[in-house]
């Protein structure tokens, strides 16, 4: 008996509980059919006013215009697109697509590839060789300046002049650097080969660029000043008679230069040794006969 009156029972239930569900799901589809129109709840924002404004709808037609703002407020999108100016789902596509920005996608992150190994560098280039400086030479020879030494005093003497030796060998230097043989090294420029296929003579000399080295040259000791020897004391108080003793002076004419003999060298390439001692000799000729000549 509990069973039959059970199952008698439920089709009674169902019965008064049916209308209920279908009247809700019914007020559900309606609301979600009817556009939503501007919340009368919230005001119209500033920017939708002014465009209403523009356009000149009235406040009568604002509740026509479908709403899609936050709580059902009117868009500026919203205006635009009843009135035709803009795609009607504008606005919904606009907020999906700033609600999808909205979160920072990395679905599409990947581990980066290894770095590609590095080229490798290209074998540097054989360096040209430098060319070899050929060997080098000292000529050397001995010159005496004694010569230069009483030509200067003798200026001096004479003129009042006071001549450097210095200026002596500087000026010796500079002429006997004329008309050199030609260097074995030295190449011929191109108005040179012109010449000779015309039938010039090759040239034989140059001017050379030589500068000589020389010993530590000391000066002749300068004659010393006559002196008086002092009267001893010990004479003087035993009435001994001492006479003055001096020096004898020494005149400036007899004194010769004890170190006049000085080494003038050159260090030259292999090859110019002819060309250096020609230099040389010059200097020594100039400096040994009549250096005067060299300052007058």
């Amino acid at each position: 008996m509990a069973s039959n009156y059970t199952i008698r029972q439920i089709p009674a239930v169902l019965r008064t509980k049916q209308p209920r569900v279908v009247a809700s799901t019914s007020r559900r589809l309606a609301s979600t059919s009817a556009p939503q129109t501007q919340n009368p709840a919230y005001p119209l924002y500033p920017s939708v006013s002014s465009l209403l404004h523009q356009k000149g709808i009235p406040e009568s037609e604002v509740s026509k215009i479908p709403a899609s703002g936050p709580k059902g407020r009117l868009l500026k999108g919203d205006v635009l697109a009843y009135l035709g100016l803009i795609a009607s789902d504008y606005s919904a596509a606009q907020s999906s697509r700033i609600e999808q920005l909205a979160h920072l996608d990395l679905s599409n992150i990947k581990i980066a590839p290894p770095p590609a190994p590095a080229a490798p560098e290209p074998a540097p280039a054989a360096e040209k060789p430098v060319a070899q400086l050929p060997p080098t030479i000292s000529v050397a020879v001995s010159i005496s300046l004694a010569t230069v030494l009483r030509a200067q005093r003798k200026l001096q003497k004479s003129v009042g002049l006071t001549v450097p030796l210095s200026t002596f060998v500087a000026r010796a230097t500079d002429l006997a650097n004329d008309d050199l043989p030609r260097s074995p090294y030295a190449k011929p420029s191109a108005d040179e080969v012109f010449d000779e296929l015309l039938g010039a003579q090759p040239i034989k000399v140059s001017r050379g660029d030589y500068i000589p080295e020389l010993n530590a040259f000391e000066e002749a000791s300068e004659p010393q000043p006559t002196q008086t020897v002092k009267e001893d004391l010990i004479d003087f108080l035993i009435g001994t008679k001492t006479t003055k003793r001096t020096q004898p002076a020494v005149s400036i004419e007899s004194v010769e230069p004890e170190q006049a003999l000085n080494v003038f060298s050159l260090t030259v390439p292999v090859g110019e040794e002819k060309r250096a001692r020609t230099f040389l000799e010059r200097i020594k000729t100039l400096l040994t006969i009549e250096p005067a000549r060299l300052v007058i």
